[in-house]
């Protein structure tokens, strides 16, 4: 925090410049007492499904990477598509499920890798990947990361 005219702090989301999501947060019974907040201006994904792909081969985000959502449908095992996005240069994409758009059920990723790795000059043994997860409270937020390489994946649930 930095003193501005007056001696009073001025949050690092108010100074000119600054794009980061985090700042702090002053107490109205105690100013001092300072906490970290998330800036009002950039809250972060508001969805409840997020995802978020890494290139474990460069260590960086996997950016311009397709992806598809789809739904199990019962009876008969169908996959019903829910929403396709594009990773952007932090290997994260719009919320897949909007809030209040969940409901329990089976749901899959699929990840389009063989192009990816394609317009990187890179093979891929693996021409897609498809992650298979259950919602079970459709209330909770759920963040679905993906890491890969040429040669290998993992998932996790993430936060």
């Amino acid at each position: 925090m930095q003193a501005a005219a007056g001696g009073v702090g001025v949050h690092p989301w108010d100074l000119a410049g600054t794009a980061g999501c985090w700042g702090w947060r002053s107490s109205r019974r105690d100013p001092a007492a300072l906490t970290p907040a998330r800036c009002p201006a950039h809250p972060g994904p508001q969805g409840s499904l997020t995802t978020h792909v890494l290139n474990t081969a460069t260590g960086l985000p996997a950016a311009h990477l397709a992806l598809r959502l789809a739904q199990l449908q019962e009876p008969g095992a169908q996959w019903r598509e829910l929403a396709q996005r594009w990773t952007d240069e932090d290997g994260r994409c719009l919320p897949l499920l909007p809030p209040g758009q969940a409901k329990a059920g089976t749901y899959k990723l699929h990840f389009e890798t063989a192009a990816y790795w394609e317009s990187l000059g890179y093979s891929s043994f693996y021409p897609f990947v498809e992650v298979v997860f259950t919602i079970t409270d459709p209330t909770q937020k759920l963040h679905v990361p993906l890491l890969i390489s040429p040669y290998s994946y993992t998932t996790y649930r993430g936060s």
